[in-house]
């Protein structure tokens, strides 16, 4: 199965390949109809292979998302939920859903309403046990330790996707069935229940404090200099801040309690793109934005991933800014509530 993503005016596609297709009853069916928590997909016929291409325009996938965010009770919950919705829409139209790909890359979301779409590949034979094991076990790194909730349906979920001889229909309709015999703990009840679940104390002991946000901006009022350890996106725009990068991963975009970099802008999307840094070098990815990241005015591809050099001129929808190393950012001390992330 090759991976790839390919934009389309104003859509983009997570473009899954089969080689020496053969068309079968699966694949039929998910080409034909619209299918209640899958990706919508279409089927591109080349030569003795055939690509599925999967709509996923103003989604990001599970994995972005939570990189920033931590789940709570509710989100889980949601996440359960559509599962178990997708398997009966699954069931309906006969499709195995031993071929929902449960890897988080793969499973979709709309950021503003945690509305979630998952991506069943017809030829994809993979071990549905080891699978949601994986999930669940991704799942609870990225749980939010200070809601007793989701801690709780968490190990829960984990629990039972460890079972021998599993399915996916059967953990759902197990955790569906306790969900309406009794409610979650609350109160003490559910500290009670934190406390004891096997290695919860330990892993919110030893779960990592996320810094606040670099500060980047320079707004009128009293300017400052100061030395950047790392990267320093210089806006041409007066009317934008310039950004300083010092983590691994900065994320940029306009949904504010999701980013690092905060864009306030006509035509930049929620998650719009990412500086990340791998060996002491920088990269420039579009993270399936609407209006395009550029890197020296050309446009990167849904998910691409460049290198970006001092010099260099980046560009978020009509938003743009020229990359400096040299190690200086200038910085606003009065106004730097407004402008912080």
């Amino acid at each position: 199965m090759k991976i790839s993503y390919k934009r389309e005016l104003d859509h983009n596609y997570l473009i899954l390949e089969q080689k020496d297709f053969q068309n079968n009853y699966q694949a039929g069916m998910l080409v034909k109809n619209r299918i209640a928590g899958l990706l919508e997909c279409t089927l591109s016929r080349m030569d003795k292979d055939a690509a599925f291409c999967y709509e996923i325009t103003s989604r990001q996938n599970l994995r972005l998302v939570l990189e920033r965010k931590r789940l709570n009770a509710s989100q889980l919950e949601g996440l359960l939920e559509e599962l178990l919705r997708t398997a009966g829409s699954c069931e309906e139209f006969l499709l195995d859903t031993r071929a929902l790909l449960l890897n988080p890359d793969y499973i979709y979301l709309d950021p503003d309403t945690w509305e979630f779409s998952f991506c069943l590949f017809p030829f994809y034979e993979g071990d549905m046990g080891s699978g949601l094991l994986e999930l669940a076990e991704y799942l609870l790194d990225r749980l939010d330790r200070e809601d007793p909730g989701a801690v709780a349906l968490g190990y829960e979920f984990y629990r039972m996707a460890g079972e021998e001889n599993t399915s996916l229909e059967q953990i759902l309709a197990r955790w569906k069935e306790g969900k309406r015999a009794e409610e979650k703990p609350h109160g003490a009840e559910a500290e009670e229940v934190r406390s004891e679940e096997p290695g919860v104390q330990a892993a919110a002991q030893t779960e990592a404090v996320r810094e606040e946000p670099p500060f980047h901006g320079e707004k009128g009022g009293t300017t400052f200099l100061k030395k950047s350890a790392g990267l320093v996106l210089r806006s041409e725009n007066p009317a934008y801040p310039s950004m300083e990068i010092t983590g691994e991963q900065f994320l940029i975009g306009k949904k504010k309690d999701a980013v690092d970099g905060f864009i306030k802008a006509r035509g930049i999307s929620r998650l719009h793109g990412k500086i990340s840094k791998e060996g002491g070098v920088y990269y420039l990815t579009d993270l399936n934005s609407t209006n395009g990241t550029f890197l020296n005015g050309g446009r990167l591809e849904v998910n691409e991933k460049a290198r970006i050099r001092s010099g260099d001129q980046v560009g978020f929808a009509d938003v743009k800014y020229v990359v400096d190393l040299s190690g200086e950012v200038l910085y606003n001390k009065d106004e730097r509530e407004d402008v912080a992330c």
